[in-house]
């Protein structure tokens, strides 16, 4: 076994082994899709990694894979002090690089699912906390897992899979009794992928059953499985975080934030101060856990309750507010003045976070009259975002509820109000690139303008390796280009080469815009395109002889 020669960390020029392989690697994910922390696992890969020469890419530079010669099992080890949560890697070649691929941090102990396990009389049993690696591997598949608890102790039971992982199934997740009477039953909570919070009444085995549906629903009458159906089922016992609050903090403040969540422990119920320099995301060494906490430009606060028509919070804007809706039907208000002829942007996050909630947004005038109102800002997510004008000066009050009117401890709320300012954004189709030297490389890059903006966008790729030529383009404000260009990279001088590369583009008094590519999560992209330069083919027609140089 050897560690790959090709290890890159943080995006360093990548150059290439002697032998070269015939086809890039085919890899879509791995399985097992996760580890602890500090430990070594052994994952199998979906697909070729078509060695040999074959190596990866990650984007946490604590990660090290090792890949044996000639197979299609690879090594994964994080350091110790890795950060925990969701990472990403790439395997490539000389010949081009796979998608990247999700791979999950945490502190808590990993194991394997071990089939079979579909019945309760063949649970697989889970002694202490843990993260179990699954698949429903076929048609009909069912998983059980067998935990001990005792009287009063509360198992935290998750899936991630579609939400964070990308991977086509809906997953369902029931509690059931030793003798396999279902206790509690949930579907989607986070995206498709569910939780359960389970108090055990006595003591006793209680068995988590898992089974799932295509995450594109077809015709098919029968629980779904397949070779890519896979999932990790964290079962513990141990302190486990809903959401913090704030659920963002300001640049460069001061900012202490409370933990809510499942058998936390003292030091976990108490306020904390956030290290920015760790931020976004929110970690502690009690946690086995990434918790979502942003960064904002503007003030942040959180609601206090009662927070209802009678006692609003009331703001100045720019201004983020964070909250819960407590209760079922509950409402939570906030004031803010506002003058004619300015355009406020009002967002309000919950599913994106992974909570609960489905906000409903309403902006309400002096006399509690419908100004505006907003749902779902984009089909099938369900976040809210609306342009408030308003016709007249005075003061307004932004209502939040739940769609349907459900409310609990769980159903943390984002809002941000702010100026509705011009910007662009960039997008990629791809995030893999392969040019052949001798034949120009085309990279489209769509643009979107918003907010009315009017600016003329220069637009390149940096970290581009010697030898590789790319002649800046310009994104017009009017035209065919003001939506979409292409770049032109030639490469006719250049060595092979692998690695990173980033689609910048340029505008007014120098700011930049990074070009990002959707990846298979929920709201996750990156700004990390990679470049594989092909090597230049032989001609093994012997050269013909000249007076300056004979034939060899």
């Amino acid at each position: 076994m050897r560690i790959s020669e090709f290890a890159v960390f943080g995006g360093c020029l990548l150059c290439f082994a002697s032998s070269l392989p015939a086809a890039p690697p085919d890899v879509k994910w791995v399985y097992p899709t996760g580890a602890q922390i500090g430990q070594k696992v052994t994952v199998k890969v979906s697909g070729k990694l078509n060695q040999p020469g074959t190596s990866f890419w990650c984007d946490h530079p604590e990660v090290v894979i090792e890949i044996p010669e000639g197979e299609n099992d690879v090594g994964i080890t994080s350091s110790p002090k890795a950060r925990p949560g969701l990472c990403w890697l790439r395997f490539f070649n000389a010949e081009g690089a796979t998608a990247q691929i999700p791979f999950v941090l945490g502190r808590l102990p990993e194991v394997v699912e071990v089939e079979p396990n579909n019945e309760v009389s063949k649970a697989q049993l889970i002694e202490k906390s843990s993260v179990v690696n699954a698949k429903l591997g076929e048609a009909n598949d069912v998983d059980v897992y067998a935990v001990p608890l005792k009287k009063g102790q509360t198992l935290v039971a998750q899936i991630d899979a579609n939400w964070r992982l990308g991977f086509p199934v809906d997953p369902v997740m029931q509690i059931l009794s030793a003798n396999g009477t279902v206790i509690e039953q949930v579907d989607d909570d986070h995206g498709f992928d569910p939780i359960i919070a389970f108090e055990a009444p006595t003591d006793g085995t209680w068995l988590v059953r898992v089974f799932g549906f295509p995450a594109t629903p077809n015709s098919t009458i029968r629980f779904a499985g397949g070779a890519d159906y896979i999932y990790r089922l964290t079962l513990t016992t141990e302190s486990f975080v809903n959401h913090c609050l704030p659920l963002a903090v300001q640049s460069g403040s001061d900012t202490l934030v409370t933990l809510t969540g499942w058998n936390l422990s003292k030091t976990l119920t108490e306020p904390f101060s956030v290290d920015m320099a760790t931020l976004p995301g929110l970690t502690h060494a009690e946690l086995s856990q990434l918790i979502p906490l942003s960064i904002v430009d503007e003030p942040v606060l959180v609601v206090a309750e009662p927070c209802n028509s009678d006692k609003p919070l009331s703001i100045t804007t720019p201004m983020t507010v964070c909250g819960v809706i407590d209760q079922p039907r509950d409402e939570d208000f906030v004031t803010f003045s506002a003058k004619k002829g300015e355009v406020l942007v009002i967002d309000v996050e919950s599913r994106s976070l992974g909570y609960p909630l489905d906000p409903v947004v309403t902006v309400l005038d002096s006399e509690g009259k419908v100004v505006i109102e907003s749902d779902d800002a984009v089909r099938n997510e369900f976040d809210s975002r609306l342009k408030f004008a308003p016709k007249a000066d005075g003061e307004y009050t932004v209502r939040i509820r739940d769609l349907f009117g459900n409310g609990g401890w769980r159903f943390a709320w984002r809002m941000s109000i702010r100026p509705s300012l011009p910007s662009v954004n960039m997008t990629l189709k791809s995030d893999t690139f392969t040019a052949i030297p001798g034949t120009p490389l085309e990279i489209p890059v769509a643009i979107a303008r918003l907010e009315g903006f009017k600016e003329e966008i220069t637009i390149t790729v940096l970290n581009l390796p010697e030898g590789a030529i790319v002649e800046p383009v310009k994104s017009e404000i009017k035209g065919d280009s003001s939506k979409a260009v292409k770049l032109s990279l030639k490469t006719d001088d250049a060595k092979p080469f692998n690695g990173p590369i980033r689609i910048v583009g340029t505008h007014g008094d120098s700011s930049t815009v990074t070009a990002t590519f959707q990846l298979t999560t929920f709201k996750r992209s990156t700004d990390a395109a990679w470049l594989t330069i092909l090597p230049r083919k032989v001609d093994d027609k012997p050269k013909e002889a000249t007076a300056e140089e004979p034939a060899k």
